[in-house]
């Protein structure tokens, strides 16, 4: 495959991961806004929230009589105590997608290049959100089928799996490491480091919860 056929798969891969990740968020009661300039954020979502029920909600739809007419008006009330007027939470997601590449006759795991880009703690409203896809090629069969992995964590997180002091994070903007991943999700990887590893993907692993309050 030329670097251009390369390229292109690419950038596939990563438009499939999020549009996947945007149909999941939507499912979770998330909208999802996409940047017509992509500079670092990918998505912006956004929720309502009613401070009074400590609970994401729908605005409330009421019914009034207008020129004898039945209307629907809807309001910024909750639509559960329908008293308390909804504040917006928004989340800003940098996202990216990884194909994996078999590393070993076991079909079930695979190498993932990951490539958080995050050196700085940036809030507590940023995320970044990293997508593991497995993709079976069955011999014989023209289709294949994708079987996807979200791990979701806040920028102040990556201090939990790597050293943010490293040079190399200091010098270029590519930083990357390998990990190994089953099919299960569970990342493999094994570190000897007292105040880094890889335990904590499990954390992050399907974290879509982490995004609310």
């Amino acid at each position: 495959m030329s670097s251009e056929e390369t390229e292109k798969k690419k950038q596939v891969i990563g438009q499939y991961g999020e549009f996947q990740l945007a149909m999941v968020l939507h499912t979770k009661g998330w909208q999802v806004h996409r940047s017509f300039i992509d500079e670092g954020i990918d998505f912006v979502i956004t929720k309502y929230w009613c401070e009074h029920c400590r609970q994401t909600s729908n605005q409330l739809i009421k019914t009034s009589t207008y020129k004898n007419r039945k209307r629907k008006v809807v309001t910024n009330l909750c639509e559960q105590c329908e008293k308390q007027d909804l504040i917006i939470l928004s989340r800003y997601l940098q996202v990216k997608t990884s194909e994996g590449v078999a590393c070993n006759a076991n079909p079930d795991i695979r190498n993932f290049s990951f490539h958080p880009k995050i050196r700085y703690i940036l809030g507590d409203d940023i995320f970044y959100v990293w997508i593991a896809v497995f993709i079976d090629n069955t011999e014989g069969q023209e289709s294949s089928t994708a079987l996807l992995h979200f791990y979701i964590f806040n920028t102040k997180d990556v201090i939990k799996f790597d050293n943010l002091d490293l040079p190399t994070y200091q010098d270029t903007d590519n930083q990357k490491i390998v990990l190994r991943i089953n099919r299960d999700g569970e990342v493999l990887n094994q570190s000897k480091r007292v105040n880094f590893n890889y335990n904590c993907f499990k954390d992050f692993y399907n974290n879509f919860n982490s995004l609310d309050f």
